[in-house]
């Protein structure tokens, strides 16, 4: 109602000069009107230039108050005919800049529902018929056509201005919550059987890729009674959750036993792991939540010459970096309760969802969603950089708000709000380690899947999918022992590297020409080094220590200050990361970069290989030593990581270890295939809680409404006790 009044007190000198020039008197009428808009201008706008519609509407004003002061007769009897055409041209003009002056009206009315790209369209068609009604009654009134002119056109445009908006908004709202809809085929039947009399098995659905994305996607689908089986190339399941062990050349000196140590493929800080969280919520519901102890992790940042521990009080913390740039400290303070409010609404869809925020499912829940949360729907598809530089002007500060994009990506330059907001939940809720290592958490989706009798095949590397008239029909995959089989299946989960898939799983041209029109060019997304360390002695300190000092840029972990077990009694873990982007990566590749790991053999085992590999390791233990400055003395296994290493165990393209960028926005769940979901970070970006959104979603796609029905009655199995991890990564 507040913004409905003001938008009407902007724009009263309009119905000012429209009386006064029906009774007679256009100069007294402008000149009253020109002088209200003025004041109102400078007590709602402060000396700043009003919107365009209501700077035109004083231009036009102001031209006819000079042109009867000046005695310009022929100009003066046309005052009508001035005016309109101002008025046309302020609405051209708000058109043009993308500021549709009728968007002032939806915002009244509509609240943050009109800060919304459909909304937007809708109010510059609303706004361009007003300009061409205007633009019609000046000419009109110039050339003195006879009153039907006028009368037909503005009897028509009230009618408009009436119906438009509804009927417009409506197919706008329907739209919405009808979400993408860019591959509107129907959920696959699951009732009638497959008939596949050459395949060597069968199964409702069939999912490529055991990372977290698949493994959802499967315990979801398991979980609602259908036969699926999931297919992974690896000897664990997890994808970059999963752990692995190695031991040390030497012994302990004191006790001479070995020296074993447990490290983290990729997963370490888990956000959504609290009541009410993502992760939490639809482990609840699949009943594993129990399975494993979960300790928060504490993040330290070494950033701009300082030393910060953060506090777990989110507010306290804001606090804490307006003391360091007292400049800034309001804006800051102001922009960590924007995040907040934005954060709040992001996962507030969630609720009767089991966890997974998506768009409302109807015009009245999105028009509820918009009114309670305008910043969301204003900001949440704009840059991240003009949102927080709203509030932030110093570039030292800006560092500190945006310390988290790493975490999904290698530059924040094209990273929106919706993309940044969700990191914020680490300081909201903060993040958490899972007891065992992350390879515990795919241990349970697995025993998830498997108690709903799905099955999960390792060593089972898909080499294509079945395709026939545009629509998913099973794989061909190869077992442990390299025998082809077919598998027939109604749906197919795709949890494995985007680009990957077009190239290898797929060989129909259409298929790959429909991809590619819609998504665009795709290109891998970063991918990273890393030395695993197992040192002497304990570490006292946060489990996550972010490091940017003489330009040396990365992560470091220390996951036994959480979980002791992964180290041996008197050592510690620490796991060194430093993301690279994909033209640096490329270059750890001899020649054209191969996606077949066998073909890299000779590389991993050359001397330059070996060589370059030991002095990226050095200069991560270097960016350590502004930590742990005796750091060196105190290490006794070392094992570094590459993109080669990331592709070899992930088979992502170039070792991209944050999935596949599309030109064309993120790729959606649903494909141009029918019955074939992607899940994954390419659908809803990198990090656990994301990649879990995606498997989730992606058995939405195939069982709509899956995620709002109550999940079937089942015990949560006791706490176990914690997982030791496997041998089965990271060693080249």
């Amino acid at each position: 109602m507040r913004t409905f009044l003001l938008v009407k007190a902007a724009l009263l000198p309009l119905p000012l000069y429209a009386l006064g020039a029906w009774m007679g008197c256009p100069f007294e009428a402008a000149a009253a009107g020109l002088l209200y808009g003025i004041a109102w201008a400078l007590l709602r706008h402060r000396g700043k230039l009003p919107p365009p519609f209501e700077t035109a509407l004083l231009a036009g004003l102001a031209v006819v108050v000079v042109a009867h002061l000046a005695g310009a007769a022929d100009l003066a009897r046309h005052s009508n005919a001035i005016v309109l055409a101002a008025l046309a041209l302020g609405a051209t003009v708000s058109i043009a800049i993308g500021r549709p002056w009728t968007g002032e009206f939806s915002a009244g009315e509509y609240q943050g529902a009109s800060a919304s790209p459909l909304f937007r369209i809708i109010n510059a068609q609303i706004s361009g018929v007003w300009a061409v009604l205007f633009a019609w009654f000046a000419l009109a009134s110039f050339l003195a056509l006879p009153s039907l002119a006028t009368t037909i056109p503005m009897v028509l445009g009230g009618i408009a201005s009436v119906l438009m908006p509804r009927v417009l908004v409506k197919r706008a709202l329907i739209r919405m919550a009808q979400g993408d809809q860019r591959n509107a085929w129907p959920a696959p039947d699951f009732a009638k059987p497959i008939v596949a009399p050459a395949a060597d098995e069968t199964c409702d659905v069939a999912v490529i890729g055991a990372g977290l994305g698949g493994l959802t996607a499967a315990a979801l689908l398991a979980q609602e009674g259908l036969k699926v089986h999931v297919y992974e190339h690896h000897v664990v399941p997890g994808g970059f959750s999963h752990t692995w062990l190695r031991v040390a050349h030497a012994r302990d000196p004191e006790t001479n036993a070995k020296l074993v140590f447990r490290f983290d493929s990729g997963v370490h800080d888990v956000s959504g792991w609290y009541p009410g969280g993502t992760v939490h919520t639809l482990f609840t519901r699949l009943g594993i939540a129990n399975d494993s102890r979960w300790s928060r992790l504490d993040h330290r940042y070494v950033l701009d010459g300082k030393t910060v521990d953060v506090p777990r009080d989110w507010r306290a913390y804001a606090a804490k970096l307006g003391e360091m740039y007292p400049a800034d400290a309001s804006g800051i303070a102001a922009l960590f309760e924007e995040i907040a409010a934005i954060f709040k609404g992001m996962f507030s869809t969630a609720e009767g969802r089991s966890g997974i925020p998506g768009t409302p499912s109807s015009p009245d829940a999105l028009l509820a969603f918009a009114r309670n949360n305008p910043l969301a729907m204003q900001w949440m598809d704009k840059p991240w950089d003009v949102f927080i530089r709203r509030h932030v002007k110093g570039e030292a500060a800006l560092a500190w708000i945006s310390a988290l994009t790493g975490y999904i990506s290698d530059s924040g330059r094209t990273l929106t709000v919706a993309d940044m907001v969700p990191l914020y939940g680490y300081y909201f809720h903060g993040g958490h380690y899972p007891v065992g290592g992350s390879g515990v958490i795919a241990e349970s989706l697995v025993r998830a899947i498997e108690a709903a009798g799905g099955e999960v095949h390792l060593r089972t590397p898909v080499v294509r999918i079945l395709t026939e008239a545009m629509t998913a029909r099973g794989l061909i995959v190869h077992d442990h022992k390299g025998r082809e089989r077919r598998v027939a299946a109604k749906a197919v989960v795709c949890n494995a590297d985007l680009s990957i898939m077009l190239s290898k799983l797929i060989d129909d041209a259409d298929v790959r020409a429909a991809f590619e029109t819609q998504m665009g060019p795709m290109t891998p997304a970063c991918s990273a080094v890393a030395v695993h360390l197992g040192i002497k002695g304990k570490l006292d300190m946060p489990a996550v220590v972010h490091v940017a000092a003489d330009g040396a840029h990365g992560g470091m972990v220390i996951p036994s200050v959480l979980d002791p077990s992964c180290a041996p009694e008197g050592y510690s873990t620490i796991e060194i990361l430093k993301l690279v982007p994909d033209a640096e990566a490329r270059t750890w590749y001899p020649g054209e970069p191969s996606d077949d790991a066998h073909d890299l053999d000779a590389v991993r085992h050359s001397n330059a290989y070996i060589d370059r590999k030991a002095r990226m390791g050095d200069e991560l233990i270097a960016m350590a030593r502004h930590v742990i400055p005796d750091i060196d003395a105190r290490i006794v296994f070392r094992n570094e990581a590459t993109p080669l290493t990331y592709q070899r165990y992930s088979w992502t393209r170039h070792g991209s270890i944050y999935g596949t960028r599309t030109s064309n926005g993120k790729a959606p769940v649903k494909t141009p295939v029918a019955n074939l979901t992607l899940a994954g970070a390419a659908t809803h970006g990198a990090g656990v809680e994301a990649v879990v959104i995606s498997g989730a979603l992606a058995a939405e796609a195939l069982v709509p409404g899956l995620l709002s029905r109550p999940a079937a009655a089942r015990q949560a199995r006791p706490m176990a006790a914690a997982a030791t991890g496997s041998a089965a990564s990271s060693a080249a």
